[in-house]
């Protein structure tokens, strides 16, 4: 399958780059022959400029000298991408994991990701609006202006740093125009979305409204044959308002407030594997506590007298309910834990512009986040009461402000284009977690195990990154960029009363916990614009992300590699050599990407779930080192007006360098499996959007993605055996018919369209309870759309 794939991958991005290098060389040739080329002339028009503030202004992204991939709001509202979920296939490189369950996802990039019950900050940051919205978690997305994904470490314009790239969610501003849209879609598993926004000019170019709402029901793709129901049902309500105020021609204040409501259930875990029957090696042997072989233990008729008291059971015992389990399938689990989800959060940013002279402006950014979200589950993925969130579950309260003050513009005769800044965030994290383990009754009652923690996080920074037009000092179209940014965050864990480890007091524990994490960060490149189609850049980058605590480990001071509850910065350090080209072969438009980077992490976070106290605890511990390599190439031609064929193909070869970890007590642990990396990883579509009369355009579009296997654990040779999952290969169709006058459209769109079977993350808990756990991705769905403008 990897050849096949390989080859199918590589085969549309190649053909690309044969054709620009082509074109290349031809422009380079004539212009040395003194012929000049209009920038109209080789910016392929027919694919249109696609605009990105990857920089912190509003560029080309031709011309952007940094790994970025975009969707448009066309985009967005073409292929119904409303999820996380659904990203994965749209941006190249990028895979979105879950955890414990569908409603726990983390972003990974270039091999950097976030170990579930690590309470490591991500890897990969989301934004709204410039302002940095804390992790990953289930949102909708409705009425956006675009999504862009910033890959590599970020660490110098952006506020906070991060190793691995950032997602910027921008929001559609009000506009001069009175009018908007209003789409309903409807598909399998009872799915409704409305989706809908107006815009309204309160005072002409003055005064201006943008209201914007999202509304989603859908029942789950899992039946539950424990109580007959449905598991991952979604309920969502969003509505959204932007105002835009512009005074004078040199000041501009836009506020964006946004609520957002969620609820339903998760998508539940369900078992992948689990030691076989009397086999030790697990801290909490559930192996053989669920099954006949307890009597061997505790005496004749235990476990008959376990079942009676919880007849839901598997009488066999947990190692045949996990054969049974893998025999039907992940879309029909018998699961016991309570399920539910609720969430909500309240979105504020705002953005003054002021213009001080004809080429400089200050920026303030405000942001203020509140987010409460409590979530039950379960860790098992069986009918056994072995583990989970229980009735109360795991979830709380996160309140951050933001403050962000830039100067920014162009100087020296636009040869120096600046930006400086200061960032300011206070962020407070109040969290409870039950975790209902080890449930023998009525030999032994559950014990109920409680983490309660209040973290706060304050952080300060001030950075500056220039770009140097060199034309007429050394060459035309070179230019380099110099930034820096110096960070310091100050991290405080305080355990409440009824927390585990206060309520089992211990003369080492220390409440609370404290450390201040002070880094500097840097961003070097070089940039040739050849001529007006082709860039050429290199560029190196050094960033971290902030150290702190665990929340489910026990309140020691010193890190977690020597069974303390805090970890330490993990720092990365990459290269980055690219090329992008967007012009013209013949009369035919091309547009081609190539992005190669080596990138060297020390200290990665990691989490590592052991015993300490006679309890089980979620450490988080640094890897020494790692190094991951990767190539990134995507490609769109469009032969005729009608056709647009193209794709992408990521390689990552992301590996551990320096991999022993020991923690207190414990046998020291080889990390030998990079995990929610896949080794490859791609797209190859093609659209045909064709007139059908003097209004009606008519779209089909077919695309497929595919990625070989990958880890969901770090440890999948050691520990947690059995956390592979294999590779799989996804293919969506889109048909549509759209009036371009009358403003209204149809589409129907076809996900998974073969139906097959996947899984998008997991938790490696073999070590620990004696089994891996998996969550599965979407069966095929079909969406039916209509939109409406007015």
């Amino acid at each position: 399958m990897a050849s096949q794939f390989k080859t199918m991958m590589w085969s549309v991005p190649i053909l690309a780059a044969l054709q620009c290098s082509t074109a290349m060389a031809q422009t380079v040739a004539a212009a040395a022959d003194g012929d000049t080329v209009s920038a109209a002339d080789q910016t392929g028009s027919a694919m249109g400029e696609i605009v990105v503030t990857a920089q912190r202004r509003e560029g080309s992204l031709a011309r952007t000298p940094v790994a970025v991939s975009v969707l448009s709001q066309d985009t967005l509202a073409e292929q119904a991408i409303v999820s996380e979920a659904d990203l994965q296939t749209a941006i190249p490189g990028l895979t979105v994991k879950a955890g414990q369950s569908d409603n726990q996802l983390n972003y990974s990039l270039r091999g950097q990701s976030v170990d579930s019950f690590s309470f490591s900050r991500p890897s990969v940051l989301p934004y709204v609006n410039e302002v940095q919205v804390g992790g990953a978690s289930s949102t909708a997305f409705y009425d956006l202006q675009s999504i862009q994904v910033l890959k590599g470490p970020q660490g110098t314009l952006f506020g906070r740093n991060s190793t691995g790239g950032a997602v910027l969610f921008t929001t559609a501003k009000p506009d001069d125009d009175l009018g908007g849209y209003v789409s309903l879609r409807g598909g399998n598993y009872s799915h409704v979305q409305a989706e809908g926004a107006i815009n309204v000019p309160l005072v002409e170019d003055t005064v201006l409204l943008r209201v914007a709402g999202f509304f989603q029901r859908r029942d789950g793709y899992q039946r539950n044959l424990f109580d007959g129901g449905r598991l991952g049902d979604v309920k969502k309500e969003n509505v959204r308002g932007s105002l835009t105020i512009k005074p004078s021609l040199s000041f501009t204040n836009d506020l964006m407030v946004e609520y957002g409501h969620s609820g339903g259930d998760n998508l539940s875990s369900v078992i992948y594997n689990i030691l076989p029957r009397g086999a030790g090696g697990a801290f909490v042997p559930n192996n053989i506590l669920y099954s006949p072989d307890i009597d061997s233990l505790f005496g004749p008729g235990v476990f008959a007298a376990f079942l009676a008291a919880h007849p839901g059971a598997d009488p066999e015992g947990i190692v045949a309910f996990a054969a049974k389990q893998q025999a039907r399938g992940p879309y029909i689990v018998d699961v016991d834990a309570p399920n539910f989800h609720r969430s909500k959060s309240l979105t504020v940013t705002n953005t003054s512009t002021l213009e001080i002279g004809p080429n400089t402006s200050i920026k303030n950014i405000v942001g203020y986040v509140r987010q409460k979200a409590f979530d039950a589950s379960e860790f098992d993925g069986t009918s056994f009461p072995a583990d989970s969130n229980g009735a109360d579950g795991r979830g709380g309260t996160l309140k951050q402000f933001s403050e962000e003050l830039q100067i920014l513009g162009d100087t020296f005769g636009n040869t120096l284009t600046y930006v400086a800044g200061l960032y300011y965030s206070d962020e407070t994290l109040d969290n409870r977690s039950l975790s209902v383990i080890l449930d023998l009754t009525p030999i032994a009652p559950p014990i109920n195990q409680i983490n309660d923690a209040r973290i706060d996080n304050t952080s300060y920074a001030v950075y500056a990154q220039g770009t140097l037009d060199l034309s007429d000092m050394i060459n035309e179209g070179l230019g380099i960029t110099l930034g820096g940014r110096y960070s310091s965050e100050k991290v405080t864990i305080t355990h409440q009363n009824d927390d585990i480890y206060l309520t089992n007091p211990n003369p080492a524990f220390v409440n609370p916990l404290s450390e201040t994490f002070k880094k500097f960060s840097w961003h070097v490149g070089l940039e040739q614009q050849v001529n007006p189609s082709l860039l050429l850049y290199a560029v190196s980058r050094r960033s971290f992300r902030s150290g702190g605590f665990n929340f489910f480990a026990p309140p020691l001071p010193g890190v977690g590699n020597e069974g303390g509850a805090g970890y330490s910065p993990e720092t990365a350090l990459d290269v980055e050599l690219g090329l992008k080209y967007q012009g013209e072969i013949g009369t035919t438009p091309v547009r081609f990407n190539l992005a190669a980077y080596n990138m060297w992490i020390d200290d990665i976070q990691r989490s590592n779930y052991v015993e300490i106290f006679g309890s089980l605890a979620g450490i988080t511990v640094n890897v020494p080192k790692a190094e991951v390599t990767g190539i990134e190439v995507d490609g769109v031609i469009s032969p005729t007006s009608w056709l647009n064929i193209g794709g992408n193909v990521n390689y990552t070869d992301a590996r551990f360098t320096s991999n022993i970890v020991s923690v207190l007590g414990n046998p020291a642990v080889a990390f030998d499996t990079y995990p929610d990396t896949p080794e490859w990883s791609g797209v190859a579509f093609a659209e045909i959007k064709a007139p059908v009369s003097s209004n009606l355009t008519a779209t089909l579009h077919g695309d497929v993605y595919a990625q070989t296997s990958t880890y969901f654990s770090s440890t999948g040779n050691t520990l947690n055996p059995g956390t592979k999952i294999p590779g799989y290969t996804l293919v969506n169709f889109r048909a549509g018919i759209e009036d371009d006058v009358a403003g209204w459209s149809l589409t129907a769109n076809l996900k998974n369209a073969f139906d097959r079977t996947y899984y998008v993350g997991g938790i490696g808990f073999l070590s620990l309870l004696a089994v891996n756990t998996v969550i599965p991705g979407a069966p095929r769905t079909f969406l039916l759309e209509a939109r409406k403008k007015f």
